[in-house]
C-alpha cells in the first residue's frame, strides 16, 4: 500500500527548501557611491550619488499542509466449508475477507462461507494533522530615502539631517559677508554622510567633503559724492565701491581727498562698504575747492568736486500759519453759539470745549483750507464770568480765545428799557438800538440778560496755542434801568385798587 512522507518529513524538507531559496537583504552599501562638493564665491553646489536604498522584502515561511482525514472500513473473515461423503459438513481452513457485512452465511466462488467472528480496520487514506508555516526570515520594510546629510557653513548647520534616497543634489547660496573684513568673500564648509548599511545593520557616519572658498577679484567700481547743502560750511566725501558681480570681489582702490589743492585724506574703499568723511571749515572764510580722484595706481580719475561757501546764514524756521478763532451767538448759560476757526490742519478732526470746568461744545472737522464752523450749546449751569473756547487736537490744545458768559435770564415788573447795546467780534461799533416804549400786555415776565444775542471777536496764534487778545471783546454792555421796584409799586397799588390788571415791560439789552 501506498504511503505518505510523515509530516516532519515534509516540514523539514520545506524548511530546507525555503532556507536555500532565501537571499540576503536587497539593499547593501554600494561600492559606486560619488561625493561632489564644488564651493565657488557665491555657492556651494553639492552632488552625492550612488546610495543604496531599503525596496523591502516579504517575509519567507516554510510551506504549510492542511490536515487529512483519515479513511477507512471494516473487513469480516469468512471460512468455507465443504460437505463430505463421510464427513459432513466441514471446515475447509480457507478463510477470505470482505469489505462489508454480508451476514453469518454467504455464497461466494461457488463456495459456502461462515463468519469466523474476526474483523479488522482497513486504511484507505492515512490522516494527518495539519502543518502551519513557520517564518525563516522576516520581512524587511521599504525605506527609498534611508540616508541622510548635514551641511555645515562657517561653523552653522544649515542642513541638518536632511533624508535622501540614491542621490542628493542641492545648490546653497552664500553671502561674501561683511565688507572690508579679512573673510569677506571666504567661506569654511563640511558635508557629512550618514549611509544606509542594509537592514538591520548600523549606519555609518563620515564626512563626505570640507574645505574653504574664495572670490576672485574683479574689477573695481569708483565713485564719490560731495554734499555741501546739509551743513553750511562743511563737505562730506562718501565713496562707494557697489558690487559689479555676485561671482567675484571688487578690486580695493585708493582715492586722495583733495582740499583747495592740497592733498588732504587718501582713503582705501572696498565692495560694498561706503567710506564717508567730513570736512568742516571755519566761517566766513570764503570759498573752499573739494575734489576727489582715485590714487594714481588706479588712474587718477576724477570722481568728484564741490565748492563749499562757508558764508552761512542762520536759519529763522519755518513760518507757523496763524490761528484764528470767532465765536458768535448768545453767550448765557442755556445759549447757542457758533465757533469759526480759520488756518488750521486741513481735514482734521477737532474738539471744541469751553473752559474752565471744560463741557464739550462740538466736535468738527477742517476742510481742505483748515477752516472749520461748529454750532453747540452752552451748559445751563455755566457761571458768569470770563471763560475760554479751547479748540483741541488729540486732546492738546491747538487754539482757545477768551469769552465772558453773561447772566441767565430773570423774572422782572413792568418797566421801559433801552435796547442794550453789543459787542461784534473786535472793536464795538454798535451804537443804541433804540428805547422801547409802550406797554406790553401779556403773561411774558422777566427780562432778558446781558450778553444776550452778543458776539465776541477772534483770536489769532502764530503757532503758540496762545490766544492774542487784540481781537476779543473785553465786556457785554447794557444800558437802561432797574425796573424792579416800580414793579413791585404797581402791583401794590392793583392791589389796592382790586383792579386786575397787570403791566410789564420787558427790557432786552442787545450784546
Amino acid at each position: 500500500m501506498k504511503r505518505t512522507f510523515p509530516a516532519l518529513v515534509v516540514a523539514v524538507l520545506g524548511a530546507g527548501l525555503a532556507l536555500a531559496g532565501t537571499a540576503a537583504p536587497a539593499s547593501a552599501v554600494t561600492d559606486s557611491t560619488s561625493n561632489l562638493v564644488v564651493g565657488t564665491c557665491d555657492a556651494l553646489s553639492i552632488d552625492l550619488s550612488g546610495y543604496a536604498v531599503e525596496p523591502g522584502a516579504e517575509a519567507v515561511y516554510t510551506p504549510g499542509e492542511p490536515a487529512v482525514a483519515e479513511v477507512s472500513h471494516t473487513d469480516y473473515q469468512y471460512e468455507r466449508w465443504t460437505l463430505g461423503f463421510f464427513t459432513g459438513w466441514h471446515a475447509t481452513g480457507e478463510t477470505r475477507f470482505t469489505h462489508k457485512w454480508v451476514g453469518d452465511r454467504d455464497i461466494y466462488d461457488w463456495g459456502y462461507y461462515k463468519y469466523t467472528g474476526v474483523s479488522k480496520k482497513h486504511v484507505d487514506v492515512e490522516g494527518k494533522a495539519a502543518v502551519d508555516p513557520v517564518l525563516v526570515t522576516p520581512a524587511v520594510p521599504a525605506d527609498a530615502a534611508p540616508n541622510t546629510v548635514t551641511v555645515e557653513i562657517d561653523g552653522a548647520t544649515v542642513v541638518d539631517a536632511e533624508a535622501f534616497g540614491a542621490d542628493y543634489s542641492e545648490a546653497l547660496s552664500l553671502a561674501k559677508g561683511t565688507p572690508g573684513t579679512e573673510t569677506y568673500g571666504q567661506h569654511t564648509y563640511s558635508v557629512s554622510v550618514t549611509a544606509y548599511q542594509g537592514f538591520g545593520a548600523e549606519p555609518t557616519t563620515s564626512v563626505v567633503a570640507d574645505g574653504t572658498t574664495a572670490c576672485a577679484t574683479g574689477e573695481f567700481a569708483a565713485a564719490a559724492t560731495v554734499d555741501t547743502e546739509t551743513t553750511c560750511g562743511t563737505a562730506v566725501v562718501t565713496l562707494t565701491n557697489d558690487e559689479l558681480v555676485a561671482s567675484k570681489v571688487n578690486g580695493t582702490y585708493s582715492a586722495i581727498v583733495w582740499v583747495d589743492g592740497t592733498m588732504t585724506d587718501i582713503l582705501a574703499v572696498f565692495e560694498n562698504k561706503d567710506e564717508s568723511k567730513s570736512y568742516a571749515f571755519a566761517e566766513d572764510s570764503g570759498d573752499h575747492v573739494v575734489e576727489v580722484r582715485t590714487g594714481p595706481a588706479h588712474g587718477d580719475a576724477l570722481l568728484a568736486s564741490a565748492t563749499v561757501d562757508s558764508n552761512c546764514e542762520s536759519d529763522e524756521g519755518p513760518v507757523v500759519p496763524a490761528t484764528s478763532l470767532t465765536v458768535s451767538g448768545s453767550l448765557i448759560p442755556g445759549g447757542s453759539i457758533n465757533v469759526a476757526g480759520t488756518g488750521f490742519a486741513a481735514d482734521t478732526e477737532y474738539e471744541v470745549e469751553l473752559h474752565s470746568t471744560p463741557q464739550s461744545i462740538a466736535s468738527t472737522t477742517s476742510d481742505a483750507d483748515g477752516s472749520f464752523s461748529a454750532d453747540g450749546t452752552i451748559a445751563t449751569d455755566t457761571p458768569e464770568g470770563e471763560h475760554e473756547i479751547v479748540v483741541l487736537l488729540d486732546g492738546e490744545e491747538v487754539a482757545s480765545t477768551p469769552v465772558i458768559i453773561g447772566a441767565a435770564p430773570v423774572d422782572g415788573g413792568d418797566d421801559e428799557g433801552t435796547d442794550g447795546e453789543g459787542t461784534d467780534g473786535g472793536t464795538a461799533t454798535d451804537g443804541t438800538d433804540g428805547t422801547g416804549g409802550g406797554t406790553d400786555p401779556g403773561t411774558d415776565d422777566g427780562a432778558a440778560p446781558a450778553g444776550d444775542d452778543a458776539e465776541t471777536g477772534s483770536s489769532t496764534t502764530a503757532g503758540t496755542d496762545t490766544a492774542a487778545a487784540s481781537d476779543t471783546s473785553s465786556g457785554l454792555a447794557a444800558t437802561g434801568f432797574d425796573a424792579f421796584p416800580l414793579a413791585a409799586f404797581a402791583a401794590a397799588l392793583l392791589a389796592l385798587a382790586g383792579i386786575a390788571f397787570g403791566a410789564r415791560r420787558a427790557i432786552r439789552v442787545k450784546g
